[in-house]
């Protein structure tokens, strides 16, 4: 493997891969690239090498999203299609991070850092309007959908594998591409109890995409008129993602896996909702150490705090009070939580890592609250988008897998309230990808609509156009 650290043989290999690309036909190069950029992102987000002079990996598929970005935006002349009100919040959310950029900026800000953080929290979102305009035809969402399903299997399989192989499954450059020794320590301690990491480099990242295909499954499983072909793929993912989750060891994971679940079947029937106690009392056993915590903050029986993450809604509280606006991108904030104390230290980091075990907290650090209600704002809208529409789209495995998938997405955000794995191989670059996917699925396989007929002062007037669609 060492073969792919050598910048020769990579630049052999793109200009192969370029030349390759050009050479297919018009209409088959999206269907080839959806392939590719479906692989490298759901399959192998962790395949690529490290750059040594900046210490930081460089995942493959993020080269080749900035260069499918690239060839959309110079050479198609990308457009951004038909406006939807998506735009418009996206738009706010875009001036909400330059204003950001201009405060660390203003602050003394490190700039690589800065740069690395306007990609996560900005360009990386560039990826879903790409999508939604690239992969618009029917044919783009069902190769997506085999794709999804088929890269959910593997990647569970390979999870399953470690906990009984361990690291020796690991494949340098491949299955990671940096901090070997993490890895392997994730799999082999026995104090962590061998939580798998299978291709994503970190078991809460895994546990977030393993999620997103059990609900997927699941909405297929249970919806009407679905073919027998999907149903196995869906029964397959759905099992291999469910054992990959548990081995994980993700606390998030379970209770999102449980809740998502319990969405999908209160979608195919409303008598669901009488299970919601004991979905609750199940929510809450699987959170001891956090009710330990709250119960030790309450009463100050010890002094040691048992899991910081139930200090989250205080320490929002505490930054709302002092950096409303945020501190801007490439700097941090580093508040003391031992106790009841509160500390702050400002300055600027040279690792995008430094923050908060939360991406809407880490947002909020960032952003300020103004940022956060942009960023809400736009998830929520595209969110509506789907939902709405997919409700109108008559082709049943479709309408399953738009369902199936939203329910990922919001189980998605609920597992960012503990951890920021948005920023991570895996995390936001796959959550931008499957939204765009579902925008893409939902607006190609929209009924269409029968043209309406001019109205003049004695009634409606002939259709200047013969209607296709005429009503039976």
């Amino acid at each position: 493997m060492r073969y792919l650290s050598d910048p020769i043989v990579l630049s052999l290999a793109a200009m192969a891969l370029v030349f390759g690309y050009l050479a297919l036909s018009p209409r088959r190069r999206p269907d080839i690239w959806l392939v590719v950029l479906g692989i490298m992102l759901l399959l192998l987000p962790r395949a690529g090498i490290v750059l040594e002079q900046l210490n930081l990996p460089l995942p493959l598929a993020h080269v080749l999203v900035i260069l499918g970005i690239f060839e959309w935006v110079i050479l198609r002349q990308g457009r951004f299609g038909q406006w939807s009100n998506y735009h418009g919040y996206f738009l706010l959310y875009a001036m909400m991070v330059g204003v950001g950029l201009a405060i660390g900026m203003a602050a003394g800000a490190n700039y690589r850092t800065a740069f690395l953080e306007l990609c996560f929290y900005l360009f990386a979102v560039g990826l879903f309007f790409y999508v939604t305009e690239t992969f618009r035809q029917p044919r783009h969402f069902f190769l997506f959908t085999r794709l999804f399903l088929v890269t959910g299997i593997l990647v569970g399989i390979y999870g399953v594998a470690q906990q009984f192989f361990g690291a020796s499954i690991l494949i340098e450059h491949v299955t990671y591409n940096s901090t070997g020794e993490f890895a392997r320590t994730y799999v082999e301690n026995p104090n962590l109890h061998r939580r798998v990491l299978s291709s994503y480099g970190d078991p809460n990242v895994l546990a977030g995409q393993m999620v997103m295909v059990c609900t997927i499954g699941l909405s297929l499983l249970l919806g009407r008129q679905v073919g027998s072909a999907h149903r196995f793929l869906a029964l397959g993912a759905l099992i291999t993602a469910g054992f990959c989750i548990y081995f994980t060891g993700s606390r998030a994971g379970m209770i999102c896996l449980i809740f998502g679940s319990f969405l999908v079947l209160i979608w195919r029937s409303r008598w669901m909702l009488l299970m919601s106690p004991a979905l609750i009392v199940v929510g809450i056993l699987m959170i001891p150490s956090l009710l330990e915590t709250v119960l030790i903050s309450r009463f100050g029986t010890i002094d040691a705090v048992a899991d910081v993450r139930s200090q989250f809604p205080r320490m929002a509280w505490e930054l709302f009070r002092s950096i409303p606006f945020g501190c801007g991108l490439g700097r941090y904030i580093n508040i003391n939580i031992d106790g009841f104390t509160w500390s702050y230290t400002f300055g600027a980091t040279s690792t995008v890592w430094s923050g908060f075990n939360s991406f809407w907290l880490n947002l909020f650090s960032r952003l300020g609250v103004v940022g956060l209600i942009a960023f809400a704002m736009l998830f929520f809208v595209v969110i509506q988008y789907v939902w709405l529409r997919a409700k109108t789209v008559t082709h049943p495995e479709v309408k399953a897998i738009a369902v199936g998938g939203l329910v990922g997405i919001i189980c998605q955000a609920l597992i960012w309230l503990f951890n920021n794995t948005y920023i991570l191989p895996g995390g936001g670059l796959n959550f931008w990808f499957l939204m765009g996917m579902l925008v893409a699925g939902v607006r190609a396989f929209q009924p269409p609509r029968a043209p309406m007929a001019w109205v003049g002062w004695n009634g409606p007037l002939p259709t200047p156009y013969p209607m296709r669609h005429a009503p039976a």
